[in-house]
């Protein structure tokens, strides 16, 4: 790549910024041979693992709490509900609800909730998404935890949260619950591979979450016609490979939860055939209602079937733990002392191991509407029903699409090509058109699929909160973060030198990693005694979080399979960075200035050669 006069559009048609016709005076160099660059790019994405697969050999290491507490615990919750049931048919059609779970993996509600106070949620929802969803290409994420009025605004909240949804989630699980993770998006018809629309297990496969997805068509109380939630049944029944570390210990990876390949889709099918004697590809197609589908997502492969065809959807995702396994608190509404919590109140509310008898007492409270719900689901009149999976099974051409669009659908980086977005093509002596194209180019690649670690003890769940933060921000967010470092890259000069090897990327990264958890401890911020809240809350948080998703950055990035990983990877490394570097004393600023610019240089480095050599 050679400095060469480049003319630009007066409009750059991603990001809207008008050039005024200018010619490009210093377009980015990259001195490194073409052979060169195809070498050094290789050795950074080569890492071969296993082809992804489920085993039934490894469900012994999904960590359930024991048989005797599960069984306590049941046997309990039935007691609590049973107490006001009027209808002896109802306790079997809760157990058979349960048996639908077990069974298949999932069951599919339709117009769960009355469609006037569904509508009700959709006008309070497009509020929020206008006013705090990030708009990103791909999606529009909105973190719901922090809408308490959106949480508090009424019964419309049972969509996602209906008293026999938890009923059931809890008595899978074995005991209280609560939701670690509550976002909605919205999302267009688009084929892309990218995060959650690739076909995958969520989550670890050393834990239990389960998730209730609610769709719709945006803006109508109807079901989404198009961005369909589909699934493999039976899939549950097995578990994620597990790999063992040189002591012997076991992990796992994010790359191991991921089936795009004709081997892995194939392993799946045969794994369905080993345990049900059958295979068969789900797809939620529901165009009449609303549709709210609960499934164990660390089980369960599923994916949102991105197309091109129907029409936009609106989605809640809202994924449940065990309290005694995963204790804390996901929103800090006020504290409620004059009366007993709502449902909704004590699931996002902060819950440990003690919290099974309070939760035993609510679901009690709502036992006659759980009772009534389970009699109109199976009343052939009433809008509320449970969908047949059997009918929604993808035969013939549609299965052929549908395998199609799992390998083939091209990813964010593509996509952003497509779009006429290259940063090779951006005026590094422009402060402004750098900045700006930097940050749309981001904006695309923050999407790419990331490899990171999952560890057998569940120590990755405190970098959770740091990756939303990261991997959702908004543009502008980007754009303005990247003014304090965009001269550091003026005149576009780069080399083979910007282009770190994985080895120091991670030592880098630790000391990243401990200066964020050392700037943690130094902010005291632990509540006060019988607050409720979890001894974990704001900014020490927070930087707890990044210090650890940085430290699994670091390892990430000596394993990357393929030149999409180490992208996102490189791409991350720096934005993590960046935020550390954002909380830090001046000193320490100071010290490690050169980290976070080695990380930008690294990432557009990568770009640069992404962008000349490789064809998607």
């Amino acid at each position: 790549m050679t400095t060469t006069m480049l003319q630009t559009e007066v409009l750059h048609p991603v990001t809207g910024i008008s050039t005024g016709g200018r010619i490009l005076t210093c377009p980015p160099t990259l001195d490194i041979p073409v052979e060169a660059q195809v070498s050094l790019l290789h050795d950074r994405s080569s890492y071969q693992g296993e082809v992804p697969g489920l085993r039934i050999n490894t469900v012994p290491h999904r960590q359930r709490i024991s048989t005797a507490a599960q069984i306590d615990f049941r046997v309990k919750l039935l007691g609590a509900l049973r107490k006001k049931w009027e209808k002896p048919e109802t306790e079997a059609r809760f157990l058979e609800a349960v048996n639908r779970m077990e069974t298949d993996g999932a069951a599919l509600f339709g117009g769960l909730i009355d469609p006037s106070i569904f509508g009700e949620l959709v006008e309070k929802y497009d509020k929020v998404q206008e006013r705090a969803g990030n708009k990103a290409f791909m999606h529009s994420y909105v973190n719901l935890s922090l809408e308490h009025e959106f949480i508090l605004g009424g019964s419309y909240v049972e969509a996602f949260s209906h008293p026999l949804l938890v009923a059931l989630v809890s008595y899978l699980l074995g005991g209280s619950i609560r939701i670690v993770d509550f976002r909605g998006k919205n999302t267009d018809p688009i084929s892309i591979n990218a995060q959650d629309n690739m076909l995958h297990v969520d989550n670890t496969p050393f834990k239990e979450e389960y998730k209730v997805l609610l769709n719709w068509r945006r803006g109508e109380v109807k079901g989404p016609s198009g961005q369909n939630f589909t699934f493999l049944p039976w899939t549950h029944k097995g578990n994620r490979i597990v790999l063992k570390d040189k002591e012997g210990a076991p992990w796992s990876s994010e790359k191991d939860s991921v089936f795009v390949t004709d081997e892995a889709i194939d392993g799946l099918f045969e794994f369905q055939n080993q345990v049900k004697g059958a295979a068969a590809v789900v797809e939620a197609r529901h165009s009449e209602q609303p549709l709210a589908i609960l499934f164990p997502a660390g089980a369960l492969v599923h994916h949102r079937y991105r197309t091109e065809d129907g029409d936009p959807r609106s989605c809640i995702i809202t994924a449940f733990h065990l309290s005694s396994k995963h204790p804390g608190q996901i929103s800090e509404l006020a504290h409620v002392s004059d009366r007993k919590k709502t449902l909704i109140e004590f699931l996002v509310g902060y819950q440990d191991e003690n919290s099974n008898d309070e939760f035993l007492d609510l679901i009690s409270g709502e036992s006659l509407r759980v009772e009534t719900k389970l009699e109109e689901l199976v009343q052939p009149q009433h809008p509320s029903t449970v969908l047949d999976i059997g009918s929604l099974a993808l035969k013939g051409e549609a299965l052929v699409k549908w395998r199609q669009a799992v390998m083939a659908a091209p990813n964010p980086i593509w996509h952003r090509l497509n779009n006429g977005l290259r940063l090779s093509e951006t005026d590094f002596g422009d402060i402004e058109m750098l900045t700006d194209n930097l940050a749309a180019v981001m904006d695309y690649d923050k999407h790419c699929n990331l490899q990171m670690v999952l560890y057998d003890d569940g120590r990755e769940e405190i970098r959770k909160p740091s990756r939303k933060i990261v991997g959702e921000r908004k543009k502008d967010n980007i754009r303005s973060r990247l003014r304090s470092w965009t001269p550091r890259i003026l005149r576009g000069s780069f080399n083979a030198h910007d282009l770190i090897e994985p080895r120091t990327l991670r030592i880098l990264s630790n000391s990243m990693a401990s200066l964020a958890e050392k700037a943690a401890e130094e902010h005291d911020t632990e509540p006060a005694a019988g607050s409720g809240k979890s001894p974990l809350v704001g900014q020490r948080k927070t930087l707890m979080s990044f210090s650890r998703l940085i430290l699994d950055l670091g390892e990430a990035v000596e394993r990357c399979e393929g030149v999409e990983s180490f992208v996102v990877t490189s791409l991350f490394l720096f934005l993590a960075a960046e935020e550390i570097y954002s909380e830090l004393s001046v000193t320490d600023q100071k010290a490690v200035e050169f980290v976070v610019v080695a990380f930008l240089r690294n990432y557009i480095a990568t770009v640069l050669i992404v962008e000349g050599n490789v064809d998607f």
